[in-house]
This record gives C-alpha cells, structure tokens and sequence, in this order.
C-alpha cells in the first residue's frame, strides 16, 4: 500500500511511534551491503530487514551529498530547498574584478558592521560581530515535529551549520554538521612542522609545510590562527594573522617529543596522537585585561591534536586544522548552545569541523594510509560516543545521527578494490583492500547497539544518501567547451595556469563549467558579462547537450551518461543560483577538480592518480542509497523525498504543503 501525504489529516493524527532513531551512513552502497549481509557479515543490518524491509534508495540529481541531505531534511528536491551542489557560483559578483565567483553552497558569513565599533588607536572593537546563515531553502522536518511538541535531537547533520532555532514547544538539540568551518573560516587546514622542509615551507591545497629548526634539540614553531578580527592589517598593510607559539624539544635518543603550547605540556613518542590541547590565539590589542573584565573579547580560542610522524633522523610533526573548541566555540555549533559544552565536559573534546576526515592531508602526503585510517578512527570514535549518549538520553521523539567516515574513507581507498584502478600503486597491493568492507561492518556493530535499546513502540530507519563507484578518469568540461569553440581564452598560452576562469574572454564565451556536476550558460542579463539572450538558450544547450553525449574515451567508453536540463527537472529553480545543466557521467568517470574552481587543463581526459579514487558524483540513478527499517517498507520505488514525510507520519505530524515525498512504511 502506497501513503501519499495527503493522506493524512490537515491536522495530524495519533503519534504510532514513541520514538524514531534515523542512522544515516553516508555513501553505503546496497551492492557491498547486500554482499556481506549474503556473507553473515552484517547480521544486524540482516536483523532489521527481516523485521521490516531492505530495499534501494533513489538518490538526489546530482547526488552529491550536501544535494541529498538538503533533499532529506525538507522533502523537496533542489529546485525549492536551492542546492545544487558542494559549489556554487556567483554570476555577477559585485565589487569584484571576477567575473564569476565560486562560494560554499552550504552556508555563508554575514559579516560584522565594523563601522559599529569602538575606536582604539589602530585597533577597532565591533559592537557587533559577524554572523553565520544557511542557503538551505525550505522546510525542515525537525521544525514541523517540534511545532507539534515533538523532542529531536539531530548530530552531524549536512548543512545544519549555522545551527537551527528551536521553534515550537519540542526541544531541538542539534549538534552541527558538514559546513561548520575551522577556526579560519576554512574547511580544513593541516600544518606540518618538519627540520627537512625548504627554507620557509611551502603551502599546498588544504593545508602547508613548514620549516622547523632546532638547536641542540629545541626549537619553536608559530601555529597560524585566523585573521586578527581587532586589525585585520597589520602596519605594513598585510593580512594581520595570529599566531600561536609552540615550544618542541625531541629526546636527543629515544623517540621522543616534549610539545608545550601556553600552560599545556604534552609527551608524545614516534606514531602516537595528542588529546585535544586549547590554544588561545591572542590578538595583542592594548589594555586587554581591562578589555576582558568587561567581557570584550581579546582573544580567540580554539583546540588542536598533534601527530609525531617522525623523530628522527628528522622531526616531522603533524598539527590538525585549528577546531572550534565545544567547551566554548568561537562560533556557536549547537541548539542549545550548552549542548556542545556539555558533551565535550561529559566525554571529552571532539573534532568540530563539518569534514574532519583529513582527507587532504592523505592526498599531500602530510598523513599516509595508516596514519589517516587512525585519524578517521578518532574521528568515528568520538561520534560514536556522542550517539551513545543521545541514545541513552532520547527516551522519546525523533533522534537523526549522521555518520560521515564512510564516505569519506570510500572516496580515499576505492582504488585498493579496484583492480584497473591506474592510481593503484604496485608496491601495496592488496594491503588496503579490505579497508572499506571492514567500515561497513563497524557501521553494522553500531546499528546493533541500537537494537539492542529499541523498545517495541520504537522505530527505526538506516539509510545512505547514495552509493559508491570508482573514479579512474577526471573530465575537464571547461577543456571540452574550449575545444568545441564555447570559450574563447584571452591568453591561449597561459591555459591551465589560472583557476576560477580568470582567462577566460567573456566577450566570445557562450558556456562554462564550475561545481562537479552543473554547466551554465553566459547569459545575457544573468551574468556580470553575459552575451547569449535568452531566446539562444535553449539552442545552445541542445546543441552543447549532444556533443557532450557524443564524447567518447581513448579507448571508446561513453564518459557521459545523461544530461538533465535543469528547466525540465527543476522548473521552479532559482536561475541565479541553478546551473542550466547537470551532467550525469557514466562510472568510472568525474568532473576534475580542476572544473571544480574553474579550471581549463590542457587535455580534456586524464588518468585519476590521487588517493582520491571513489566518487559518487555521476548519474544518479545508477548510484541509489539504501533503506533498512523495523517495519515493511510499502512503496517500491522510495526516493530521499520521502524521508522526512515519513518521519513525520511515525508522529502523526502533516508534512507541510512544499515536501514531495511520500510515506514509506505500511
């Protein structure tokens, strides 16, 4: 039997559940998961679907996940909930040189009104600070349960930073997700410290290398902080960053180290990790503890873990992206704002960051494989405490868990499954081959500590957003629409040399490409330097539409799998934030990264040699998630739209008029 939402009454109904625990494991592939469920491997996924149902779950276009999980929590696709991908682009930046500018889709900073500040010399203190705002339009599931009175509790979930108001008589406690930044406003910036690097260092994507020199053993370091937000200039009119001193001595024999940072003293030998240590970034403003007496803030505080990767013959060591610390965030990252303090004192700090698998690191060779599967464990590890105690604690309403290692290892070890991989390396063989099966199977343990609370009034629901393939070959589409005469560069010898399309002529380019999976049009009207009206539109993405479809590998395999005009998918979009496009490729095939940013390689397909190696950014229907729950699953073809109208149904709730979806369960 098939549950539409108008099913139900204008009014609600009866509560059938006294409690709803949704799992949501990103990237779980139903092929793997059948596969170890056939095997005995995963008996409690095996334990839930003979008590309900297992069946595939229908991915967002594009599935990517901050697309999927936007579609879960409003139960409506991108054309109302306005995401469309992890990158967005701005078509008529103002106050910019740029032509178009990419930005975060998730969320952005609305800035502080400096001009509302107490002068102080140089330095100026705002009487109003800067603010953190969703883009994620639409409804939410959360605020129509607690409208009704309905407890949730939501951890981790993407795109619940910055975190969301209570409305309502229900409690919300929310603990945010993919999309909270760093201390730096970044998404994750690693620092390694090492006696062998180049004179100063050197920077790369996602993190730098830094020269550290030590007499007769010792040496200091400056960990950089985030810009001073007292003087943002320095006087020689630079960037004012702060910085933290770090104090290392190395055991002239034994391997290891002393790392003291302010009052805090840690012993670290070759290979082992920190505890979270704090860090105060101080911002040297004059009269600080005056300033401080008066609750004005003087410094900003943060929270770090160190890894000795070396002792000698060199010293390398590993400091993590500079965190929010939950005891007290720079920036609030939970509903209530004690809830992230009060977990962090119950059970230690956490990792804060939105992504804080530090998959860059792995790609840079700051971490290798080993380290980074010990980072992802800490990682895991500390999620799963904090789940633990949600469950222990949620005796009734909605409990949503979020568990992002998944994907994130998936996206990193795909290639040590894959055989003709061209990334896989000789040398390692089959050593990390086992790497994901044994992910999936933890994720099995934790839904067996869940069962293991349920009461029979209790449901619940496991899901993924999508599923998993391997990325062997990058597609530069910016390449093809240049080759195929869609751009036109201003300086042809300088291609592959700048990102964000800043060779780009805008007077002679039809098309471009930025994000993973959207092509866009330079449209008149649209576009800070649009030339095509709008009555050319539709010719032109025909006609871009076949050649795509037509392009063929070196050795003939399709790269393109469908192309989906967003006007017929998503006719109600958003024109300035919604690509005119999105393009689904066949597996095995991605956008580069160099699309990503707007990038314009040489050569249009080129082999993936990165760690980098699985991907889930292709045609969607090829990709479905999973979905497991306690009681049958009554509709044969569920999609993530139908997600929060079920929840809401399990309450007796009405799913407000803009959600899709339908409800699942019998």
């Amino acid at each position: 039997m098939l549950c539409a939402c108008d099913d139900l009454p204008r009014s609600g109904g009866a509560a059938r559940h006294r409690r709803v625990v949704v799992l949501a494991f990103d990237g779980l592939d139903p092929r793997i998961v059948r596969g170890l469920m056939d095997l005995g491997r995963m008996p409690n996924f095996t334990e839930v679907a003979q008590r309900g149902g297992f069946t595939s779950l229908a991915t967002s276009t594009p599935p990517i996940t901050p697309v999927a999980f936007s579609s879960i929590i409003s139960g409506t696709d991108p054309g109302t909930h306005a995401i469309f991908d992890f990158i967005h682009r701005d078509p008529n930046p103002a106050g910019s040189s740029l032509a178009v500018t990419p930005y975060f889709s998730l969320a952005t900073t609305v800035e502080a009104k400096h001009d509302w500040a107490l002068p102080l010399g140089a330095w100026r203190l705002p009487l109003s600070g800067g603010t953190a705002k969703s883009l994620r339009r639409g409804p939410t599931f959360w605020d129509a349960l607690t409208q009704r009175g309905t407890d949730v509790g939501i951890y981790h979930l993407p795109g619940t930073f910055p975190p969301p108001s209570a409305v309502g008589d229900g409690q919300l406690r929310c603990l945010a997700g993919m999309g909270t930044p760093d201390l730096l406003g970044t998404y994750g910036e690693f620092t390694v410290f090492a006696t062998d690097e180049r004179k100063k260092g050197r920077r790369v994507g996602g993190g730098k290398f830094v020269r550290l020199d030590l007499t007769d053993h010792h040496g200091t370091a400056l960990l950089e902080g985030p810009v001073n937000f007292l003087k943002e200039l320095d006087d020689a009119g630079k960037p004012n960053i702060l910085t933290v001193e770090i104090r290392i001595t190395r055991d002239p024999e034994s391997a290891v180290v002393k790392i003291e940072v302010g009052d805090e003293l840690i012993l670290l030998a070759e290979g082992e990790w920190s505890d979270w240590v704090h860090v105060d970034f101080e911002t040297g403003i004059p009269c600080s503890t005056a300033l401080s007496a008066m609750q004005a803030p003087t410094s900003i505080g943060g929270m770090v873990r160190f890894y000795v990767k070396q002792v000698h013959p060199e010293l390398r060591l590993y400091a993590s992206p500079a965190n929010l610390d939950p005891i007290q965030p720079a920036n609030p990252i939970s509903t209530p704002r004690s809830l992230a303090r009060d977990l962090a004192r119950r059970n230690g700090r956490f990792y804060t960051t939105g992504i804080p698998e530090d998959t860059k690191a792995l790609s840079r060779g700051a971490l290798n494989e080993d380290e980074f599967l010990a980072q992802t464990d800490l990682v895991l590890t500390e999620k799963i405490r904090e789940y633990h105690s949600a469950l222990t604690e949620s005796d009734r309403g909605c409990l949503f868990s979020y568990f992002g290692t998944p994907d994130l290892v998936q996206h990193m070890f795909w290639r040590d499954r894959d055989p003709d991989h061209p990334g896989r390396l000789p040398e390692q063989g089959d050593r990390y081959a086992d790497v994901i099966d044994n992910l999936y199977i933890r994720m099995d343990q934790v839904v067996g500590e869940t069962l293991a609370t349920l009461r029979d009034d209790d449901l619940l629901m496991i899901l993924s957003d999508h599923g998993f393939t391997t990325f062997r070959r990058e597609v530069s589409i910016n390449t093809f629409l240049l080759e195929n005469g869609y751009i036109t560069l201003i300086d042809p010898s300088r291609q592959g040399k700048t990102e964000y399309l800043l060779n780009v002529d805008w007077s002679r380019t039809i098309a471009y490409a930025m994000g993973l999976n959207g092509l866009y049009i330079n449209l008149e009207g649209r576009e800070k330097y649009g030339i095509i009206s709008t009555e050319e539109r539709q010719s032109l993405l025909d006609e871009i539409k076949r050649k795509l479809m037509d392009l063929r590998d070196d050795d003939g395999s399709r790269v393109i799998e469908k192309i989906y005009p967003v006007s017929e998918l998503y006719p109600d979009a958003d024109p300035h934030i919604a690509p005119d496009m999105i393009i689904g490729y066949a597996e095995g095939y991605r956008a580069s990264w160099a699309t990503a940013l707007g990038g314009i390689p040489r050569e249009i397909i080129v082999d993936n040699r990165d760690r980098w190696s699985g991907t889930h950014c292709i045609a969607p229907h090829l990709l479905p998630g999973i979905l497991l729950a306690t009681e049958p699953i009554a509709v044969d073809d569920p999609t993530l739209l139908d997600i929060a109208p079920t929840i809401l149904g399990a309450f007796g709730v009405k799913p407000p008029a803009p959600m899709k979806g339908r409800l699942l369960l019998a």
